[in-house]
């Protein structure tokens, strides 16, 4: 058994690999498995991948596998780990060279199931680096986690977290690490933190949260969806305002505000808006009344407020200033 196993899922991204690859394979923890997972790349990635297999044999396993989405290529690396740990990488971007063992050391002093890092948020050409700060704003860490940032690449997990759990990502769609990290958090013992930035995430046009197909928006609905499910089926009702509560944030503040933002004929927006909102009422009929909206910051609050009062040519009017 490996220390910790890293999954890559690739596709695309023969002109970022080499650089995550790089800090993958010179991680200051020794004892990992790099599983990269080729999902169907049209590209000349595994060609890249084949070279640090060669290089790295002891460290470096590659997987090649018909097209599913991101989602699947996760699952698949899930299937083939061997870690007592596992945390995901996205191909495209890159972590720093302590990471692995910060968060390993982190992880078995606490005794966690989860350990979470900040993270650098990079220019795609690389240039320009801005740490991306995460605040605890709520009382407890299982708070912190769940109502904080909803991706899985800053995280390490337990395995058997996962695993005993049954725990897998919805594959094919956009929002595949919300109901993972729900389902995680709420198996989860103990929760800690490494309030410094270990993880690069690279902003680039081509990724999936700039995707300009504003329709594409609603598969968050399906993110809940399944969070929902795995509640009702597991007899995990106590968190249900919890869950609320993300939704909010998730669904009716960020996701209405991406579809504002987007390119698109406004009739487009507004029937994607409406389904939004049609599914926030009907899921989550009180949600107006959710004690948790108090600690909203104050420019979301603000946000939140003028979405409520169908106010949506001003946030647009506000996003194009801030934009400049």
């Amino acid at each position: 058994m490996k220390k910790v196993s890293i999954i890559v899922p690739v596709w695309g991204v023969e002109k970022y690999i080499s650089k995550c690859l790089e800090s993958l394979v010179n991680q200051t923890l020794d004892d990992i498995e790099i599983i990269l997972v080729n999902d169907g790349s049209p590209d000349n990635s595994q060609k890249i991948i084949d070279e640090y297999v060669k290089r790295y044999p002891q460290k470096v396993i590659s997987y090649i596998k018909e097209n599913g989405g991101q989602g699947s290529a996760r699952n698949y690396g899930i299937k083939v780990a061997t870690g007592e740990f596992i945390s995901f990488v996205d191909s495209d971007d890159y972590i720093e060279l302590n990471m692995v063992e910060k968060m390993y050391i982190k992880a078995k002093k606490d005794k966690s199931d989860i350990v979470i890092c900040g993270n650098y948020n990079v220019s795609e050409n690389y240039l320009h680096k801005k740490q991306d700060y995460f605040t605890s704003n709520y009382n407890t860490n299982f708070e912190n986690a769940l109502f904080g940032k909803m991706a899985v690449w800053n995280k390490l997990y337990k395995k058997n977290i996962i695993v005993d759990n049954k725990i897998f990502f919805k594959e094919n769609v956009w929002y595949e690490d919300l109901a993972f990290n729900v389902k995680t958090i709420l198996n989860s013992s103990k929760i800690s933190f490494i309030n410094e930035p270990l993880y690069n995430y690279l902003i680039r046009q081509g990724s999936t949260m700039n995707n300009s197909n504003i329709e594409k928006n609603l598969e968050i609905l399906q993110a809940f969806d399944d969070a929902l499910d795995y509640i009702d089926k597991n007899n995990k009702q106590d968190y249900i305002k919890m869950v609320e509560y993300l939704a909010i944030d998730h669904i009716y503040i960020s996701t209405i505000v991406r579809v504002i933002k987007a390119e698109a004929e406004k009739k487009l927006q507004q029937d994607v808006i409406k389904k939004l909102i049609h599914y926030m009422e009907e899921k989550f009929p009180n949600f107006r009344e959710n004690l948790y909206i108090n600690e909203l910051p104050k420019n979301r609050k603000i946000v939140y407020n003028l979405i409520n009062k169908n106010k949506y040519n001003i946030l647009k009017f506000i996003f194009k200033i801030k934009k400049g």
